[in-house]
């Protein structure tokens, strides 16, 4: 239960630490649009703190960490290079599916309608909310 404290304690911190200061900080302002750019992340560090605040006054119990495969996390990390790079020279359109679909088989996801769903329809709606709901243009 005390891990399950913890875990609560640090992602409440981590939504006020967004919701204060990193988005302020790296976000844009933007005068035009009827959703403004800050009102997404806004949200979801709200909702990061929340469930922060709910974990720590209502603890699972059961959480036990396991063995961390540092050969597996360098893995993740190379591919999330890869796909920095990536974005930059052939864009978000043609990264964003193949990135997804690879962190999902890396993360051992294995039934086809979570793939194809985090893969195409994920990137699609992101595409969709950053392009026309922001009207801010990808990479």
């Amino acid at each position: 239960m005390l891990t399950d404290r913890l875990t609560g304690a640090f992602f409440a911190l981590l939504g006020v630490i967004l919701y204060l200061w990193i988005i302020p900080w790296q976000v844009e302002t933007a005068e035009y649009g009827w959703l403004k750019p800050r009102t997404l992340p806004f949200l979801l560090a709200l909702v990061l703190g929340l469930c922060g605040i709910a974990l720590m006054f209502n603890p699972v119990g059961d959480a036990q960490p396991s063995t961390f495969n540092w050969l597996r996390a360098a893995l993740f990390a190379g591919v999330l290079a890869l796909a920095l790079w990536l974005l930059d020279v052939l864009g978000f359109v043609y990264t964003a599916p193949p990135l997804a679909f690879g962190l999902m088989w890396l993360a051992y996801e294995r039934r086809w309608p979570w793939l194809l769903l985090g893969s195409l329809v994920m990137p699609a709606v992101i595409w969709f909310v950053i392009t026309v709901l922001l009207e801010r243009p990808l990479p």
